[in-house]
């Protein structure tokens, strides 16, 4: 008997419908999306604002309640056991939250009385340090940098250990050194049993630390999957570039351009940049053709679309077409 797949975070056709009192009509923020999400993924939600990001993090972590669908969280389903699903998760959102009057160690103190925490002082302890603030407990938030604001923010959210991590745009006005402190604070908080979800607009962020991403665009899911997957499902074939010791010849880009995989070929004095289908499979039969020739290879790089230019020929699709589905 095939076992059926439990998602860590599942969406099953939700919607979440808002009255517009300005239009006087009501509004789909979130318009029939459904996904699954894997133990110990980290998993990044793009799209535009207003695309329904927020509202999709918001149904996820008990704070709105789907107008139809279903969202569940760890197998609950969301809007039936209400604040009971909030002991499994942690949620930042894009503004901290933290109280700058207070110290670090106040901050946590103060937070913990939220959550059934057996040793407190030892458990705030394990969070400071686990975020790299053991030296700034008896300082006032208020006096700290951004970046460091933002993982006492972190911590909070970290004190009851939950299972689900919530992030609405982690690293919103951070210098670039504090916000790549904080990706790599976030990588270090993945585990097994921790789902990480990422709302942000920092498409190379979400490349770098993300597993796969969610696109959405008007309410609708336009595409999930890898980058890589992504890439080659709107792009087909993919890149090669092969640099080699001598001037190519005319004769060499005519036999290569028969090669049935081979779609596309650019050549540049001793650089060669082949569009192939199939790359990981087609890079060795390229290499074994050029060598068998007595052409002496000094380089091979693999190329691909960054996700910024899948996310933005994703959106032009959407905009040109209507949202599509995943």
């Amino acid at each position: 008997m095939e076992q059926v797949k439990v998602f860590s975070i599942e969406v099953n056709n939700l919607v979440k419908v808002f009255y517009d009192k300005k239009l006087k009509r009501e509004v789909r923020a979130v318009d029939d999306i459904s996904l699954g999400i894997n133990s110990g993924e980290i998993f990044g939600f793009l799209g535009p604002n207003g695309a329904g990001k927020t509202t999709t993090l918001r149904c996820l972590a008990g704070l709105y309640s789907p107008s139809t669908g279903q969202a569940k969280v760890l197998g609950l389903n969301v809007a039936k056991i209400g604040d009971r699903i909030r002991k499994h998760i942690g949620f930042l959102t894009e503004n901290h939250g933290n109280y700058e009057n207070l110290t670090v160690y106040e901050n946590l103190k103060f937070f913990s009385g939220f959550y059934d925490i057996r040793d407190v002082d030892a458990r705030i302890h394990q969070v400071l340090e686990e975020c790299g603030l053991g030296d700034r407990k008896d300082m006032r938030v208020g006096k700290l940098s951004k970046g460091l604001k933002q993982r006492v923010a972190l911590a909070r959210v970290l004190l009851h250990n939950p299972k689900i991590l919530f992030l609405d745009e982690p690293t919103a006005g951070l210098d670039p050194q504090a916000a790549a402190d904080v990706r790599t604070l976030i990588t270090h908080l993945r585990s097994e049993d921790r789902t990480i979800f990422i709302n942000s607009h920092n498409l190379e962020e979400v490349q770098k630390i993300c597993d796969r991403v969610g696109i959405i665009d008007a309410g609708k899911i336009v595409q999930i999957g890898t980058t890589a997957q992504l890439d080659k499902d709107l792009f087909g074939a993919e890149e090669l570039t092969i640099i080699v010791k001598d001037p190519i010849s005319d004769t060499l880009i005519v036999e290569l351009q028969q090669l049935k995989f081979v779609k596309n070929i650019q050549a540049n004095h001793s650089r060669l940049t082949l569009r192939l289908q199939d790359l990981d499979a087609n890079i060795p039969n390229v290499i074994t053709y050029l060598t068998k020739g007595g052409t002496q290879i000094l380089e091979v790089k693999k190329s691909s679309h960054s996700l910024e230019e899948i996310y933005l020929t994703l959106m032009a699709e959407s905009r040109n077409n209507g949202t599509r589905g995943a």
